[in-house]
């Protein structure tokens, strides 16, 4: 009897332990985690990737952004609405001069204003490797807002922070 009880507490433990891991890992926010982690997948370029791969990435990027989305990146003089069907060619032309590129997006700090809409405050760090062999590194603060449509989470407005230096 003493051992059928302790048979039952642990299967309630472990019943509420996985439950508990299922609901986390489908929280809104591990969805929004999971798109940005996909941006930095398909952003991502090794050496010696053809030109049609890229472009397939390119084109997949699209599946993470509203039909118009936002893009102001002060620092750059750039601010600019780019339709979805143009991003392709934008990520194209941002990619091309490298042989590889590595994104990380770190400290996402996501807040919930409104049903269906998220903002979204990040650390990316770009490192790149041009074609002529120089080395690039880029750290950027983003503040970015997402609308959820069709239980997914798309990117509508990007804007980069200027961050003052000492």
């Amino acid at each position: 009897m003493e051992k059928l009880k302790y048979i039952i507490i642990t299967g309630i433990v472990l019943a509420t332990t996985i439950a508990a891991f299922i609901t986390i890992s489908h929280s809104e926010e591990a969805k929004i985690r999971k798109q940005f982690k996909y941006l930095a997948q398909k952003m991502k370029k090794t050496s010696g990737e053809i030109t049609l791969t890229s472009a397939a990435k390119a084109n997949k990027i699209r599946e993470l952004f509203t039909e118009t989305c936002s893009i102001h990146a002060p620092a750059y003089s750039f601010s600019q609405d780019i339709s979805s069907q143009d991003l392709p060619s934008l990520v194209m032309a941002t990619r091309s001069p490298y042989s590889k590129i590595s994104l990380k997006f770190h400290d996402l700090v996501i807040d919930f204003p409104e049903e269906d809409r998220a903002d979204v405050n990040l650390t990316a760090h770009m490192t790149g490797k041009r074609k002529n062999g120089d080395y690039s590194r880029g750290i950027h603060e983003l503040k970015c807002k997402l609308k959820k449509i069709e239980d997914t989470w798309l990117l509508s407005e990007i804007e980069m922070v200027e961050v003052l230096e000492k």
